[in-house]
């Protein structure tokens, strides 16, 4: 095996390595507005406003009374409070894509598990935590909470 050749194999096995284990970023500041039933606003200390999707969270149009119901709830655990944002994605206009802890507890997780939200694979959202949404839905679904009243 040749010098340059290694020298790929190596950048190669660095750039694999990297892009598995992306870092994560963390916002804190306070909810400013509940956009709709998987959005809200931050209020930084710098005086910045910055919008947030729920990663991991899917819930139906703010049209709809599953998706009003949504808007309602997260308007009652977040409005006013502060918040921990920790994410990985932004989407392509600048929104943040993460997840909500409040007092240190998972507020997209309390969607789900409220029976307003479904769980959402994406880009960004670990293992760990897709398995911990994917429970709390069927725990919701067999409970017959929220979207599962049927």
């Amino acid at each position: 095996m040749t010098i340059n050749r290694i020298k790929a194999l190596t950048l190669s096995v660095l750039l694999l390595m990297l892009s598995h284990t992306a870092q994560s970023a963390t916002l804190v500041g306070r909810v400013f507005a509940v956009q709709n039933s998987n959005q809200i606003t931050v209020s930084t200390d710098d005086g910045k406003f910055r919008n947030v999707i729920l990663m991991g969270v899917a819930v139906s149009d703010t049209g709809s009374s599953a998706g009003r119901n949504a808007k309602r709830q997260l308007h009652s655990l977040l409005a006013g409070q502060v918040v921990t944002i920790e994410y990985r994605t932004l989407n392509p206009l600048g929104v943040i894509i993460g997840t909500v802890f409040r007092g240190g507890a998972d507020m997209n997780l309390r969607l789900i598990q409220s029976g307003l939200a479904r769980t959402k694979s994406e880009r960004g959202l670990d293992r760990e935590m897709l398995d911990r949404y994917r429970t709390a839905e069927q725990q919701a679904r067999q409970r017959r909470l929220g979207l599962w009243q049927r």
